[in-house]
């Protein structure tokens, strides 16, 4: 077999197997090396692990910015809701205890309706009742 190739063009193509060869026989060794194979896949799991507890503390904080917004809309309500009671109650308390002047003097009294201390009356002993026979059901 007659090779044409020059000196320069063989010398080049050993250098290339040589670096082909190189890369080869590195990939073995590191294939081999299992103490490298196991830290590298320590690392991995490491960066997994603190990328997914970044995840988890963003979702956390923003669980409790909501609900923390949801507080605030809830204090909102309850301050309304209680100043519409109080409202109401001071209505009530006119219409059925009666009405004082600017001394605090009563200057209209008006007696509670007979209707509405007998729906209490009769709630209340339905109340009982209901109670009565829960207990006896024990």
């Amino acid at each position: 077999m007659s090779d044409t190739r020059s000196k320069d063009e063989v010398r080049e193509d050993i250098a290339g197997t040589r670096a082909e060869l190189a890369g080869t026989a590195s990939a073995l060794a590191a294939k081999a090396d299992v103490k490298a194979q196991v830290k590298n896949a320590v690392t991995e799991k490491k960066q997994a692990a603190a990328e997914k507890t970044a995840q988890l503390k963003e979702a956390a904080a923003e669980k409790t910015r909501s609900a923390a917004e949801g507080l605030t809309h809830v204090k909102q309500s309850t301050a309304e809701t209680a100043s519409r009671v109080a409202e109401h109650a001071a209505e009530t308390k006119e219409q059925f205890v009666g009405r004082t002047d600017a001394d605090g003097k009563l200057r209209e009294r008006r007696p509670m309706p007979l209707a509405v201390a007998g729906g209490v009356l009769l709630a209340g002993a339905a109340a009982a009742a209901t109670l009565l026979r829960r207990r006896r059901r024990r």
